[in-house]
C-alpha cells in the first residue's frame, strides 16, 4: 500500500527528430517500438500502479537509451548504423519486442512478414546513408 507513495516519472520528452521510414514501416515501428524506444510512449493505467510502475518506467528508460526513434536526428551517421544493426539482429533473435510487452500487447507481435519488412528496410538504410536521416 505504502508503495504507492513512491512517485514515479512518466516523462515523453519533445522530439527533436524522428526515424525516417515508409509508412508501412513506420506503422510497424509505432506499433511495436515506440513505446519503449521513443519519446512518444504511451503510459497505460497500469503503469501508474506500484510496484508495475517502477519497472515500467526502468524498462522504458533503458529501452530509450539502447534506441530512440524520436531523437535519431541527435545520433552520428555512425551510431544509427550501430543502432539499426542492433534492432536487425533484436528482429533476428526475436528479441524485440519481449515476451513481456508482447503478453500485455497484443497488437505489438511482429508477423513474419512485418520481420521480413523491417529487416528489408534496415538493410535498405544501411546501405543508404541518405536513408538514415530523419524526416
Amino acid at each position: 500500500m505504502l508503495a504507492q507513495f513512491v512517485p514515479v516519472q512518466h516523462t515523453n520528452p519533445p522530439t527533436t527528430g524522428d526515424v525516417s521510414a515508409p509508412p508501412r514501416i513506420e506503422a510497424m515501428l509505432r506499433r511495436a517500438c515506440y513505446d519503449c524506444h521513443s519519446n512518444e510512449t504511451r503510459w497505460p493505467w497500469y503503469s501508474r500502479v506500484a510496484p508495475i510502475s517502477w519497472l515500467a518506467a526502468h524498462e522504458v528508460e533503458l529501452g530509450r537509451k539502447e534506441i530512440n526513434f524520436s531523437q535519431w536526428d541527435e545520433y552520428y551517421a555512425a551510431t544509427r548504423k550501430r543502432k539499426l544493426q542492433w534492432t536487425e539482429r533484436a528482429l533476428r533473435q526475436e528479441a524485440m519486442p519481449p515476451w513481456s510487452y508482447r503478453i500485455v500487447h497484443p497488437g505489438a507481435r511482429l508477423t513474419e512478414a512485418d520481420t521480413a519488412a523491417l529487416e528489408e528496410w534496415i538493410e535498405s538504410a544501411l546501405a543508404t546513408p541518405s536513408a538514415q536521416r530523419s524526416k
